[in-house]
């Protein structure tokens, strides 16, 4: 991005504080004040915990920068900044943020990828930006930090586009309806697919049909050329056909792209639009199989060769907290899957471990956000590890004790992390392999640290 103050303010639907510099110039957009410079523009957030209006102040009279600020703030008559220039006025900061994103994306001739799905969009769009900067060259390609696919990281993400940028990589997020329609239509993307339907957030749903309807809203927003591309594997896919924009299929014989030989380990060969390409993957699952055909599908769409393709997925290490291999106090052997959870991504975790050194640990966390789904998945979740060889459960939480309570074998369950650990330190073969799964707010990544050698 570089916007002066004036196109800012034009772009965000607000105005400007007397005394302002219509020609300064922005470089970059924050939300947190410790990370401003020169430059910047701060986005003032009221939060549960502090509002960024209170740092207004220190980082508009510290840098050359701006702000955008809540007009009602600014008038209130305790506002301590109502003196100082180079101030956005708006109704809503969020919403002015979006808006800016959205105008500003409309300058753009960038090609912008957008990616939703229940599971595994964010390795979808790590492995997709693997191929990508082997295709256009490391620094050419952007893609979304992390997981700030909200209407608030979206949105900052979009605004980090610069010139030298190829392609655009553009992760999407929701748990509620309606929330992909005005991110997608935000980032108005010329290229995006759904990864897949599961059970993440359901609790917001009636059922896995109305989640797969939200999910289609990432098409509402595409450009009016953009294609669809849609997984004829989905049982889902005749609900998004009636999304604007050309479809095009994948995941079968005769489509775009599909699975045509996978082997028990990591090998697989991709077969489509571009030939054999024969892939060997560093990550655990064969659902990271299926994340990287959708990975591979995109990057066809972009117009990549098979040979960064291929290389591109074989390079992919993985991502921090998603089927991690650490090192135990002891040796042991920890897959740390402890990033986030729903039901669907612990049963694929179980089954990655399959053919790791036996006795499988488990230490499983409650998972968050199933409403009505919560119970039986719970209970699902004990049948699956049972059926899968888990040779021990250890559980964490409050409704995890349904976990532990179907569960047949060896089993503890634990009211604190620091307990975990202590019967880890404990009991733990050197032999074993130590699967760690349960939603984010469970912190199981602070048990892990607690645990690697």
């Amino acid at each position: 991005m570089n916007l002066t103050l004036k196109e800012i303010a034009l772009m965000s639907g607000g105005t400007l504080s007397v005394g302002s510099n219509l020609s300064l110039s922005f470089d970059n957009v924050v939300i947190d004040s410790r990370i401003a410079k020169d430059k910047s523009l701060l986005v003032a957030i009221k939060g549960d915990k502090s509002d960024g209006h209170d740092f207004v102040a220190n980082v508009v009279t510290k840098f050359e920068a701006g702000a955008l600020v809540n007009k009602s703030y600014y008038e209130s008559t305790l506002s301590s900044i109502k003196v100082l220039p180079n101030l956005i006025l708006v109704d809503d900061t969020i919403k002015a943020l979006g808006l800016l994103a959205k105008n500003y994306r409309e300058t753009l001739t960038i090609t912008i990828v957008g990616i939703t799905g229940s599971n595994g969009k964010t390795t979808v769009k790590e492995m997709l930006n693997s191929i990508c900067e082997s295709e256009f060259g490391v620094g050419n390609v952007l893609a979304t930090e992390g997981n700030l696919n909200n209407h608030i990281g979206m949105p900052l993400t979009l605004l980090k586009i610069k010139p030298k940028h190829k392609v655009a990589i553009i992760e999407m997020g929701m748990n509620h309806s309606g929330e992909l329609t005005y991110l997608s239509n935000i980032a108005k993307p010329n290229i995006a697919t759904i990864n897949n339907i599961m059970l993440a957030h359901a609790g917001h749903f009636n059922d896995l049909e109305d989640i797969a309807k939200a999910k289609g809203e990432i098409f509402s927003g595409l450009m009016d050329d953009g294609v669809a591309y849609i997984n004829q594997s989905s049982p889902y896919q005749d609900l998004w056909r009636e999304h604007p924009g050309k479809n095009t299929y994948f995941g079968k014989p005769g489509s775009i792209c599909y699975i045509k030989y996978s082997d028990t380990g990591s090998k697989f060969t991709l077969d489509g639009a571009l030939g054999e390409i024969n892939c060997e993957l560093k990550v655990l699952g064969d659902h990271n199989k299926l994340n990287a055909m959708t990975a591979a599908t995109l990057a066809i769409a972009l117009h990549c060769s098979s040979k960064n393709i291929q290389q591109g997925l074989n390079n992919y290490k993985g991502y921090k907290g998603r089927l991690e291999r650490k090192e135990a106090f002891n040796g042991a052997l920890i897959i740390d899957d402890s990033y986030n959870a729903n039901p669907d991504s612990v049963k694929a975790a179980i089954l990655a471990i399959k053919d790791l050194p036996k006795p499988h640990w488990f230490v499983f966390a409650d998972l968050g956000e199933l409403g009505k789904f919560s119970k039986d998945s719970h209970a699902e979740i004990a049948d699956f590890a049972i059926q899968s060889g888990i040779d021990c459960l250890l559980s964490y939480g409050e409704v995890s004790k349904i976990t532990h309570s179907v569960f047949k074998g060896p089993k503890m369950h634990f009211t604190s992390i620091e307990d975990i650990v202590k019967y880890c330190y404990e009991h733990l073969p050197k032999s074993a392999t130590l699967l760690v799964k349960g939603s984010n707010s469970m912190n199981l990544a602070g048990f892990v640290s607690k645990i690697v050698k």
